[in-house]
């Protein structure tokens, strides 16, 4: 996975994950919430899911 995604949409996907809105990565890294959510909305479109919870579901699974 690590190889589709980038490390920056690894880094939010492991961070929306822990359960944090979108509003609250954003102050966490330092950029606007839009911007998180276009990671957002490419990381779904890279894995072919729809929301966080298909998220957790496929990054648990890596494990």
């Amino acid at each position: 996975m690590n190889s589709i995604l980038s490390e920056r949409e690894m880094q939010i996907a492991k961070e929306c994950c822990k359960g944090k809105s979108s509003r609250v990565i954003a102050g966490e890294f330092g950029i606007s919430k839009r911007t998180i959510d276009s990671h957002k909305a490419h990381i779904y479109r890279k894995l072919g899911i729809k929301n966080n919870v298909e998220l957790i579901h496929k990054l648990y699974n890596l494990k």
